[in-house]
């Protein structure tokens, strides 16, 4: 398969099953982690898996990779929109939302970054487009029982914040693919992201000595998979992508694909809005890259 906009799209859709998990374990791991130490744990854990191959790709190369210094600034700026400000922010959210609020408000980030890059990148989208945007909304919204329980509470607030951080790491990841690999634009992104999150750290060591057996696998869990490995195929994604939205809108399937986890988790059956909702973003994705055939 040599086309970049199926294969940048399986790398989208890749993501989104591996960050589905992490709608449904933070939610566990907040049981004993506070926001800040969880965020530490999950960018330490991918940071030192990166190391590790680095190290190992560095030894084949000769040289541990190290970007221009005059990049360094937009590493920063990926670790901190998204990561470290990212998790406090989403972590903190999750406390107080319900996970009805929380879906709907950070399903806003697809149509976030889809105004970014028009305004950084002069992405144009036809109107079709922006229409499957608003319909893959609205799946999100009837999957989530049409908004019953729909909330307003200080967590929306940071939710809200969290979806404009990780639209802004969405154009921070498709300026830098333009000079690095995608190993090595999220290496360094989560190198930054820890630096900034070590004042967490003696509460960090804390948490950690008391949580249970289970609480630390848990973690490394949430470090590896839907931290390190989703984020890497999120910006070789963005790198092969046409355009950033035809990425970002899988970002839509996330909370689809949370409940659907939840339900195998907890044993229960998904109400037919689920289906319903899922349906209709799916359908919407199609739309969307159907609608772009023109650019």
């Amino acid at each position: 398969m040599n086309n970049p906009a199926l294969i940048c799209q399986a790398y989208a859709f890749a993501t989104v099953v591996l960050w589905s998990t992490a709608y449904v374990y933070t939610k566990v791991a907040l049981a004993f982690f506070t926001p800040g130490p969880l965020g530490l744990v999950r960018c330490a854990v991918a940071s030192l898996a990166f190391v590790g191959i680095l190290l190992a790709r560095g030894r084949a190369r000769g040289g541990f990779f190290v970007p221009s210094a005059r990049h360094l600034p937009l590493f920063a700026a990926a670790g901190l929109s998204g990561f470290t400000l990212y998790l406090l922010a989403f972590n903190e959210g999750s406390i107080t939302l319900n996970p009805t609020t929380n879906c709907i408000v950070i399903s806003t980030a697809p149509i976030l970054t889809a105004a970014l890059a028009r305004l950084f990148f002069s992405e144009r989208l036809p109107v079709l487009r922006w229409l499957a945007l608003a319909l893959a909304f609205g799946g999100v919204v009837v999957m989530n029982g049409g908004g019953r329980g729909f909330m307003l509470a200080p967590g929306m607030g940071w939710v809200l914040v969290a979806a404009v951080l990780i639209s802004l790491y969405n154009i921070t990841q498709r300026t830098l693919s333009r000079h690095y690999g995608s190993m090595e634009i999220a290496a360094w992104s989560f190198f930054a992201g820890t630096l900034f999150l070590l004042y967490c750290l003696p509460q960090t060591v804390a948490q950690l000595q008391a949580a249970p057996a289970s609480a630390l696998w848990l973690a490394l869990f949430l470090g590896i998979f839907p931290s390190a490995a989703a984020y890497l195929l999120w910006t070789r994604a963005l790198a092969l992508a046409p355009r950033t939205s035809l990425v970002t809108n899988y970002m839509f399937l996330t909370p689809f694909l949370s409940m659907l986890l939840d339900f195998a988790v907890t044993g229960g059956l998904p109400e037919a809005s689920t289906f319903a909702g899922g349906a209709i973003i799916m359908g919407a994705l199609v739309l969307f890259s159907l609608a772009g055939r023109r650019g």
